[in-house]
């Protein structure tokens, strides 16, 4: 029988940050200050926690049910607020460095993995119409559990060449599902989560430029032709008139608001680089 657990990418991993080479003055103190901040401690204790048993050379068996239901008991353990700060901050700091021709590929990662941790935990929290969350269900078919890393065991790292073809982001929806894997509630869920958090705070580069989202224009295409134009309505219009920004890919640095707080670049990696590992 198929079963589906949740991988944190860092939990047994030893990961450390290292500025990569070409960094602007401003963009290398962010990257300093970010990576010894603790503000976002709360969220990443919260997926930590709930995701323990399936790391890496864990001896235990996880649940994904239990560990989701672990895991969404908190109304919000990554503050939304501290998410947009960070990021504000993160590209007032590092334009040249998140923009297509200069943009360099770590610091794109670390973008990335901050701008998704809000969508994804409200996407992996969402629920169907029977009450399951959608981070259990099977929407898409998850790459082997071996693609999802590389490096050696000690040092642990995200593949972000898998989790950008897989749709890792978007709990692994692809286009091309038909109509009966694609038309469900938890592909509006996700959607909605994600469209609802960028007409708050655009992904600043422009969607195009990023490397766990630039599968996103395409899915919502696919949708809107399958499963019908109505289907997304409420997502849309939560998002209002984004047809050229978010679901255009360009740039929607304007739209950036503010919050409250940032936090540490090792730890958003440990909680946002989360995915979906099938398993038999």
């Amino acid at each position: 029988m198929k079963s589906f657990a949740l991988i944190s990418l860092f939990a047994s991993a030893a990961w450390a940050f290292t500025a990569p080479a070409g960094l602007s003055t401003a963009c290398g103190a962010y990257m300093k200050a970010l990576d010894s901040d603790s503000s976002l401690s709360s969220c990443t204790s919260a997926i930590n926690s709930a995701t323990s048993a399936f790391a890496t050379g864990s001896s235990s068996s996880g649940d994904v049910n239990s560990a989701l239901s672990t895991l969404c008991a908190s109304s919000n353990p990554c503050s939304e607020a501290s998410i947009r700060t960070a990021l504000t901050k993160f590209y007032a700091a590092c334009p040249q460095e998140l923009t297509n021709g200069t943009a360099i590929p770590e610091v794109v990662q670390i973008y990335d993995v901050l701008y998704i941790t809000y969508p994804l935990y409200k996407s992996m929290c969402s629920q169907d119409d029977s009450g399951n969350r959608c981070g259990a269900q099977s929407l898409g078919t998850p790459p082997a559990a071996s693609s999802l890393y590389t490096g050696s065991q000690q040092t642990l790292a995200p593949n972000f060449d898998t989790l950008k073809s897989s749709n890792a982001a978007f709990l692994f929806l692809q286009p091309t599902l038909s109509k009966d894997k694609l038309c469900v509630s938890c592909t509006r869920s996700i959607l909605t989560s994600y469209i609802s958090f960028e007409s708050d705070l655009a992904y600043a580069p422009g969607l195009a430029s990023s490397i766990l989202l630039s599968g996103q224009t395409a899915l919502y295409q696919a949708i809107q032709s399958t499963c019908g134009a109505s289907f997304l309505n409420g997502a849309v219009q939560a998002a209002g008139s984004l047809a050229d920004g978010i679901l255009g890919g360009s740039s929607g640095a304007a739209s950036i608001r503010a919050g409250n707080g940032v936090g540490t670049i090792a730890s958003l990696l440990s909680v946002a680089a989360v995915a979906l590992a099938a398993g038999f």
